[in-house]
């Protein structure tokens, strides 16, 4: 199997695997939410900084979120300047619901591997993402997946 083949499958599974799929949020959105999940209240800047948008992009997306009432946005008492970002409950059961319909999915999708190939799977997968950790490109550390 060539690379580009395996890259070609690889970004094709990811496409079915997108939370898109899921419910009518962007992906931006559910990486917001997603994030906001396991590090909130965050600043508007710092969750800029962890999704790698500009600021400006981070404001627009949690007032989008804020309307729809999947977060509260509050400045801070002692600086106006600084707004903090969290989820509200009904944000919470949104990310949560939707997390849990992509892992049932995924679930599936894995039961046609017998438990030899998950194993080796999970193995590559791994080396993979600590590879990616390891060129800076890992954004979501593992034990953010569990929350």
């Amino acid at each position: 199997m060539t690379t580009e083949r395996l890259t070609e499958d690889l970004l094709l599974l990811t496409r079915l695997l997108r939370p898109s799929r899921h419910t009518d949020m962007t992906q931006q959105q559910y990486w917001l939410l997603r994030h906001l999940r396991c590090h909130e209240p965050q600043g508007i800047s710092e969750l800029a900084q962890a999704l790698g948008i500009t600021t400006g992009s981070a404001t627009v997306a949690c007032q989008r979120l804020e309307k729809a009432g999947l977060i509260t946005r509050r400045r801070q008492e002692d600086d106006e300047r600084v707004v903090h970002v969290s989820l509200t409950e009904q944000g919470r059961q949104q990310i949560d619901a939707v997390r849990q319909q992509r892992r049932e999915a995924l679930t599936h999708l894995l039961q046609v591997l017998d438990e030899p190939e998950q194993q080796e799977l999970q193995r590559l997968v791994e080396r993979l993402l600590d590879a990616a950790e390891a060129q800076g490109l890992g954004e979501m550390k593992k034990h953010d997946s569990h929350h």
